[in-house]
């Protein structure tokens, strides 16, 4: 797992030598049991990285593409999530984290700086989600992150048992029932309360319940405000039957529901805001300008943006004007092979959300990249703060 600390410490990162390092892989479907194929390809990244070096002049480690090439030969098909690889061997930086198997493909980059755009796609996107199985007697806690869940907690109650009979008359069934109803009551509260405990202790960031629609409503008056703004939805399982395959699977259609709804109304609010000149920056340029200014609440870019464009080695001043010498110092450019790993530095430097955004035409055509912001400088004047 890749924290936000680790990813801002990664963004601030420059290599001198254009000696940095980032190496992603993706877990494929092998065609046979060797795994050869997935071997191969990594081999055939670093000759290409070392090609490439020699001819524009950059020095990526010797010793660390060896250690790659090791992880090549030690690949053995068990590969539930991907992985992430950043290094640089003149300064002694060598950093590996797991990520869930999202990631676009196995590359290999040299750069001065990490490329950490890939890393959108499962940054922010992947919340720890605590998920709830329960009846009126029993109950499964479990949590899920990156495609993979555990059971945590299980929590069994019995129910009173009835007698072989009522009472005269079926004088006793009614108080009966009312003792089970209370039991069961008991039982819906004991859970929420460890799941509270949970919450609390900071073990997880969104809530999921499962159980029979029957029940929902004496779950729904049981829960404290702190998980009912957890919550991101609910789903139909029986606790005895369900297996942990099924509860993943339920768990994860809501979490992509939340994220396409959460998707839909940034780019919708994004896009607004820029029409009515307010907090909203559509356009690369203009985002460029956004964030160097630390105004970036909230950077979106599209999975598919690619742009042009040139970075000052002296001062960090990007710039989309491919113009030989930088606007604010004077120091010569030189440009960038990907202006978006510039763009989710400045965001991930400034605390700013990342969002990819994915299959949205509107935005795609708006430019594919934009910004909410946290205030607008150029409307701090005296004039405007006047009014």
């Amino acid at each position: 797992m890749i924290s936000r600390e680790a990813l801002r410490r990664l963004a601030e990162f420059q290599s001198p030598k254009d000696s940095a390092i980032s190496f992603y892989f993706q877990p494929q479907t092998p065609q046979d049991r060797s795994h050869r194929d997935e071997a191969i390809l990594i081999k055939d990244l670093v000759k290409q990285a070392q090609h490439e070096a020699g001819r524009d002049g950059k020095h990526p480690g010797s010793s660390d593409l060896a250690r790659i090439l090791v992880l090549a030969e030690r690949l053995d098909g068990n590969h539930s999530r991907a992985k992430a690889i950043f290094a640089c061997e003149a300064q002694g930086l060598w950093e590996e984290f797991d990520l869930p198997a999202r990631l676009a493909r196995t590359d290999l980059i040299v750069n001065r700086r990490f490329h950490l755009k890939p890393l959108m796609a499962v940054v922010d996107a992947l919340p720890r989600t605590c998920v709830v199985l329960t009846d009126r007697k029993h109950a499964r806690i479990f949590d899920l992150w990156a495609n993979e869940i555990r059971d945590v907690i299980d929590i069994a109650d019995e129910l009173p048992r009835r007698g072989r009979s009522d009472g005269w008359a079926g004088y006793d069934a009614g108080h009966t029932e009312r003792h089970v109803d209370n039991e069961a009551m008991r039982h819906i509260k004991n859970v929420l309360d460890r799941v509270m405990e949970r919450h609390t202790a900071g073990e997880f960031d969104n809530l999921i319940i499962g159980c029979r629609d029957d029940i929902w409503s004496d779950i729904e008056r049981q829960l404290h405000p702190y998980l009912r703004q957890a919550i991101v939805g609910r789903f139909s399982r029986d606790v005895a039957t369900a297996s942990p395959e099924e509860v993943r699977d339920d768990a994860e259609q809501l979490l992509k529901e939340q994220a396409m709804t959460r998707q839909q109304g940034l780019v919708h609010e994004v896009l607004g805001e820029a029409q009515r000149n307010g907090r909203g920056a559509v356009g690369l340029r203009r985002v460029l300008e956004s964030l160097e200014r630390g105004e970036v609440q909230a950077l979106l870019i599209g999975e598919s943006f690619k742009a042009d464009a040139v970075e000052c080695p002296n001062c960090g001043h990007v710039d989309t004007r491919t113009a030989p010498s930088c606007a604010m110092c004077s120091s010569a450019t030189r440009p960038l092979s990907d202006v978006a790993d510039a763009l989710v530095g400045f965001a991930l430097r400034n605390s700013a959300e990342l969002v990819e955004v994915v299959a949205d035409q509107e935005f795609e055509k708006a430019g594919n990249v934009a910004a909410l912001l946290r205030f607008r400088a150029d409307q701090n004047t005296p004039a405007k703060v006047a009014s």
